[in-house]
């Protein structure tokens, strides 16, 4: 009984043994047939034969910095009213141009006349009871000289006279007070341009300090840039500086007309306007890429005609030994039909110079 269970066991071993043995054949491919094993192949090298080479080398480039900018009006206006009254008449919207003087904004000016009707019929009191002052001083006044009347009752004439012109004189103000309040009841544009926006409605109170729109001068930008402090000395008064117009795809040039005699100190930067000699299509808050000249360099240059663009890649084939050896490159600006070359390549190598692909 124990031998035959011993053999069973023994059976079950080899069995298992033997699977074990299978599986790994199949694995490694032994029952596999036209598997091309894997090896390894030289890499054919191309030939320089033929090629037009052009050696690599440092030259001196006019090196350009660009700052970033923005376009602004040179005049602005965020429209304010000068007395408290609600809005009873919006004569604009916003991209509406509009000539000097013209109005904006109607209020309600109920309130406003009555005012001035009180400060009116109040004049008209008082230029009365002027008049009578003045009859009665000069009345008294040739009594006085006749020695008719005392030295003290003349002189209550003359004081009475003297309140009564000052009462006039202020009431004059008053009423004057009174027509110019009127008057801004009618908010007039303070020069023509263009309204950006439009911040009430009709039916809204107006009052001193809320905007109710904001306008700029058409035809009249500037490009503000913030300078670095040390790029200072290549921006003067009166230079006519190139800029990009990303928006536009157009390079444009303006006249340095500003420059505010103080610097950053977080950003350490000075803030130049440059006058735009063109206006056509620019609206306020446009991005511009001003192109500030600097001292020129001497910088790593490679031809465009060597470049070879795959992809995000750009490759250049380097000739040595009669052979052609293709590396990735990074460049850095463009001059003319040249590029920096940051990395990739060092000075007197020689690349293959064809139409760029």
């Amino acid at each position: 009984m124990t031998r035959r269970i011993l053999n069973r066991s023994t059976l079950r071993f080899g069995i298992a043994m033997a699977a074990i043995v299978v599986l790994l054949l199949w694995v490694l491919g032994a029952f596999r047939r036209g598997v091309i094993h894997a090896g390894s192949q030289p890499v054919p090298e191309a030939s320089a034969s033929g090629l037009a080479t052009q050696k690599v080398g440092f030259q001196e480039v006019s090196a350009v910095t660009e700052l970033p900018g923005t376009i602004q009006a040179e005049q602005s206006a965020s429209v304010t009213p000068r007395v408290v009254a609600n809005i009873v008449e919006m004569r604009v919207s916003a991209g509406q141009r509009v000539g000097a003087g013209a109005p904006l904004v109607i209020l309600d000016d109920r309130e406003l006349r009555h005012r001035l009707e009180q400060a009116q019929g109040a004049l008209a009191s008082a230029e009365a009871t002027q008049a009578q002052a003045r009859s009665d001083y000069q009345r008294d006044k040739l009594v006085f000289d006749q020695q008719g009347i005392s030295a003290y009752e003349f002189e209550h004439t003359q004081t009475s006279l003297k309140i009564a012109e000052a009462n006039l004189h202020r009431l004059q103000q008053a009423e004057k007070e009174a027509e110019l309040d009127l008057s801004y009841s009618v908010i007039r544009s303070p020069f023509a341009g263009v309204v950006v926006d439009r911040l009430a409605n009709l039916g809204d109170q107006a009052m001193p300090g809320k905007p109710l729109l904001t306008l700029y001068q058409e035809g009249r930008f500037w490009l503000e840039v913030n300078v670095p402090e040390d790029l200072m000395g290549h921006v003067r008064l009166h230079d006519e500086l190139p800029f990009h117009m990303d928006a536009l795809g157009t390079e444009m040039r303006g006249q340095v007309v500003e420059i505010v005699p103080s610097s950053d100190p977080s950003s350490r930067t000075v803030v130049a306007r440059l006058r735009l000699r063109s206006t056509r299509n620019v609206l306020p808050g446009m991005f511009g890429r001003l192109l500030l000249p600097t001292k020129p360099e001497k910088r790593l240059m490679v031809p465009a005609q060597a470049l070879v663009r795959t992809g995000q890649l750009t490759l250049v084939d380097v000739v040595r030994d009669g052979r052609v050896e293709r590396r990735a490159v990074q460049l850095g600006q463009a001059a003319g039909e040249q590029f920096e070359v940051l990395s990739g390549l060092s000075d007197g190598d020689m690349v293959a110079v064809r139409n760029a692909q």
